[in-house]
C-alpha cells in the first residue's frame, strides 16, 4: 500500500480476507468526529455552575452532572441537590 491508496476501497477489497479487523475498522469508520458531546457537557456545566455558585470543587461538579445526566436532578433542582451531594464529601 502506498501513500496514494485509496483507504476505503482498500478496506473494502480485503473485507473478506480480514473479517475480524474489517468489523473493527467498520465500528471505527461509524463513529462521527464531533465534539457535540462535550459541547453538551460544558452547556450543563454552565448551568450549574452561576455566579453564586462558583466555587463547587471538581468532584462536586462531576457528581452534579453524573446525577443530571441520569435523570435523578432534573434542570431546575441543582440548588436543592447541591447542598446534600457538598454534605456528602
Amino acid at each position: 500500500m502506498n501513500k496514494g491508496t485509496d483507504i476505503l476501497r482498500f478496506r473494502q477489497a480485503k473485507q473478506y480476507q480480514y473479517p475480524i479487523l474489517a468489523r473493527i475498522v467498520k465500528d471505527h469508520l461509524a463513529i462521527p468526529a464531533t465534539s457535540a458531546e462535550s459541547k453538551r457537557l460544558f452547556s450543563i456545566g454552565g448551568d450549574i455552575v452561576t455566579k453564586k455558585r462558583n466555587r463547587l470543587s471538581p468532584s462536586t461538579l462531576r457528581y452534579l452532572l453524573c446525577l443530571r445526566n441520569w435523570g435523578v436532578l432534573s434542570p431546575g433542582n441543582e440548588e436543592d441537590g447541591a447542598d446534600d451531594v457538598e454534605n456528602e464529601e
